[in-house]
């Protein structure tokens, strides 16, 4: 059973980092990706990581070395009970550029779970209806 009785992204946050009284600021793309890896990690039978897809800063030459990933790779990988999962999460105005549609499609194709991530409210919905499903 979950520790987050609530299921919402308040009460995720609420149990793991805010002090008590402190106001909620807006989500910002870690703050998603932090909640959502804690959510799924805490599933019997579910477990999730976050894919590091940022370069590497190069302090001598003053500039980011490419990561060695394909392009698109989403930004969690994960297992929710036995099934591929795939999480892009993107905030405010941010959109899935060509190379992230193409791994959505290929994922969703070969039969994985893809999801993009908007909200950790948006996830929570989307995630306790697929724990109902499996």
């Amino acid at each position: 059973m979950s520790r987050f009785k609530n299921w919402t992204s308040e009460a995720v946050y609420d149990a793991t980092h805010r002090a008590p009284g402190k106001k909620p600021k807006g989500e910002t793309a870690n703050r998603i990706t932090a909640n959502i890896i804690r959510v799924v990690n805490t599933q019997p039978g579910c477990i999730a990581y976050r894919v590091n897809n940022t370069g590497i800063w190069d302090e001598a030459k003053q500039v980011f070395r490419t990561a060695h990933t394909e392009k698109g790779i989403p930004d969690i990988i994960g297992c929710l009970r036995g099934r591929s999962l795939w999480i892009e999460v993107k905030a405010g105005r941010d959109k899935l550029s060509q190379d992230q549609m193409l791994r959505k499609f290929e994922i969703e194709r070969a039969g994985g779970l893809y999801f993009e991530a908007r909200s950790t409210d948006d996830f929570l919905k989307w995630f306790t209806a697929k724990l109902t499903e499996l």
